[in-house]
């Protein structure tokens, strides 16, 4: 261990350039270094090995019975050190790497198939997971489950270790039956705050984002609540359960469309003070992904599939 701490790492790079030349001069001129510099790396050398390493002779300098075995294995172990420090290379087209994401439905199936598309033309070999699975946005970032996160959430000011990449505004709609009360007239905050609301609960806590506006909007006082009477973990059953009440759903606007088509249910625009400002999506990364070259390839498929 103590040989190693000391060990000149350049050294070791003339000593194989020394060896495979068999000539001081040519081996400074691979090298580009002046012939004094390498003659002396090679005494250096030989006190290192305390070994001559070159042996002058009538023909010029031959190998020693050391330096003989120990070029082989010197040109192995120099090869393996400049792939260790070199950059990873990522090849979309020979690439199998499975990339991981997690994020509600709604993100997902805005975001993901355009990304999936140009997956299957330029990188057919990869795989994306997803996974939808109500859950903390951002804690699967954090253990490394996932690469990626797609998702309206903020995380906390505790995830120091997150990047992001802000991909588009979410405009929000609500979506109901055809004979709700609320699919005729005017869209008031006041009867918005009345209605019967479903809630699809994407963290395990609270009472969503519309519960959340009307509160700072106090159309709700604080500590009282929507009536909510039902909660999905899923978006996939929210069309049959609007059909057949008088739930009301507040969803992304592009995702709420396409829950109604076909079925009995109407989208309208929510007032323009039912939220406080204008929502985005984000896409987030951890640090320990953030010079990795597939994940960096994967986000320039995504910006670039968004335009």
């Amino acid at each position: 261990m103590t040989n190693l701490r000391t060990l000149d790492l350049n050294l070791l790079v003339v000593l194989r350039q020394l060896l495979e030349d068999r000539h001081v001069s040519r081996a400074g001129e691979q090298l580009g270094m002046s012939q004094p510099a390498v003659s002396r790396a090679l005494q250096r050398l030989r006190a290192m090995f305390d070994d001559p390493l070159l042996v002058r002779t009538p023909r010029g300098f031959e190998l020693s019975a050391r330096a003989e075995a120990l070029l082989p294995e010197l040109s192995r172990w120099l090869d393996e050190t400049e792939r260790l420090v070199s950059r990873p290379v990522f090849d979309p087209a020979t690439s199998t790497q499975v990339v991981r994401f997690y994020g509600p439905e709604p993100e997902v199936g805005w975001f993901l198939p355009p990304l999936f598309e140009r997956m299957r033309r330029l990188a057919p070999g990869m795989v994306l997971e997803v996974n939808s699975q109500p859950r903390d946005h951002f804690g699967p970032l954090e253990r490394g489950d996932v690469h990626f996160v797609v998702t309206p959430f903020e995380p906390s000011a505790s995830t120091a270790q997150l990047h992001s990449l802000r991909l588009a505004p979410l405009s929000l709609a609500l979506v109901m039956s055809k004979d709700n009360p609320l699919a005729q007239g005017p869209l008031t905050l006041d009867r918005i705050a009345a209605a019967s609301h479903g809630l699809v609960s994407l963290t395990g806590r609270g009472g969503g984002m519309v519960e959340r506006d009307l509160i700072e909007q106090g159309q709700l006082s604080p500590g009282e609540r929507l009536n909510q009477p039902l909660r999905l973990s899923s978006f996939a059953s929210i069309p049959a359960f609007c059909e057949r009440s008088d739930i009301v759903f507040h969803l992304p606007h592009r995702f709420a469309e396409e829950l109604a088509r076909g079925r009995n249910l109407v989208v309208r625009e929510t007032p323009p003070r039912t939220t406080k400002e204008v929502a985005y999506a984000h896409l987030y990364w951890h640090e320990r992904f953030h010079k990795d070259p597939m994940c960096r390839w994967i986000r320039e498929q995504l910006k670039a599939g968004q335009v």
